[in-house]
């Protein structure tokens, strides 16, 4: 399994790892795997979780930070919800995902600093952006934990569980 960052350079993953394995997927960047390996990211403020399974072939978890790569010369594509979401798919489909049974689960978006100058806060647009994103790949999301004002870390695989942790609230699964 690879962490890829959406540039295109980098090839699928050359094996299976090992059932309880956990690997991280750092900011701006997207892992797939095809067995029980557990996707953890961490750091999500108003940054976005986007973690997409087809229950059986394969999962992937994306860490989104901004919502659009409009008018922006994109080099990392998994940065951007509306690019990220497509390289997250399409990564999926590369190592046998079935694309008609995939379905989403996402976490994050908080509004961690409010700015008076934006109708609404990085967080909140984040959230709509990979909605739209997802919609618009017609995949179905099956479940959240969004907004609010403190952060969280998250880990997902392929049984579809998507376990969040917060400092507050502690951990819970959607």
């Amino acid at each position: 399994m690879k962490i890829y960052d959406g540039d295109g350079a980098d090839a699928p993953p050359d094996g299976p790892g090992e059932s309880g394995e956990r690997r991280p997927v750092g900011v701006a960047e997207f892992g797939v795997v095809d067995d029980l390996t557990t996707l953890v990211t961490s750091g999500l403020g108003s940054c976005v979780a986007v973690g997409l399974t087809d229950g059986e072939n394969a999962a992937g978890l994306l860490h989104v930070m901004l919502p659009s790569a409009e008018g922006r010369d994109v080099d990392t594509p998994a940065k951007f919800a509306d690019t990220g979401v497509m390289v997250l798919i399409e990564a999926l489909c590369a190592i046998g995902a079935d694309r008609d049974s995939l379905v989403g689960k996402i976490a994050g978006g908080s509004e961690m600093i409010r700015f008076r100058s934006q109708s609404a806060s990085i967080g909140t647009r984040n959230i709509e952006a990979v909605r739209r994103a997802l919609e618009a790949e017609d995949v179905p999301l099956d479940g959240e934990d969004v907004g609010g004002d403190q952060g969280r870390s998250v880990e997902f695989s392929m049984t579809g569980e998507l376990r969040v942790r917060t400092a507050r609230a502690g951990e819970r699964s959607v």
